[in-house]
């Protein structure tokens, strides 16, 4: 088995981070929650809190669910993404903006090519879930603009650019589940 990383925060989306009407929206990161620990399912994920469970956004049984087939309920990005957002766009890129449920310190980047191969997260009882069918979580208008620092207007070259420079797992990658468990910071991804 080798390592691909470990997770050092778990966070959920409480509700979109992409609020309003089309042409209107603009990125909020202000719904992200960090949480200790996540239930992770096939379905998606439910972060734990001294005040209870709090449900993703992505999760198929959140009323406002964002989850599209049960294939973006668990997504993943690597801590050394966050050093290249932060030397490309700028400081406010913190740790978790991007909206990922579960951060990991790697060896570096990642690609599409890193994820495959079967994929087990480690679970807090010793098991693990398998992952698979990675894919890179499309860049959109609004966090590109987030990035940049722009409100809401046209779509320019600018933003055209961050759209090409956010693609291929910048912010990171969706996985399917099998399985549930619960995972806290320190389980390791590994692959093989």
């Amino acid at each position: 088995m080798e390592l691909l990383g470990t997770v050092v925060r778990l966070q959920v989306q409480r509700s979109r981070l992409k609020p309003g009407l089309r042409g209107a929206r603009v990125y909020d990161p202000a719904p992200l929650l960090e949480v200790a620990a996540l239930e992770i399912g096939p379905k998606g994920v439910v972060g734990s809190t001294e005040a209870g469970p709090v449900l993703d956004v992505h999760h198929a049984d959140h009323p406002d669910s964002r989850n599209v087939r049960l294939a973006n309920g668990l997504s993943l990005l690597p801590r050394a993404h966050y050093a290249d957002l932060r030397a490309r766009y700028g400081p406010h890129l913190v740790d978790g903006a991007a909206g990922e449920s579960l951060l990991l310190d790697t060896a570096g980047r990642w690609t599409q090519a890193d994820l495959d191969g079967p994929l087990r997260l480690e679970t807090v009882d010793g098991e693990a879930l398998e992952l698979a069918s990675a894919m890179a979580a499309p860049p959109c208008v609004e966090f590109s603009r987030f990035c940049l620092g722009l409100p809401v207007g046209p779509v320019g070259p600018d933003v055209e650019q961050a759209l090409g420079d956010l693609d291929g797992g910048a912010r990171g990658f969706y996985v399917r589940v099998t399985g549930t468990g619960r995972v806290e910071a320190g389980a390791r991804l590994l692959r093989g």
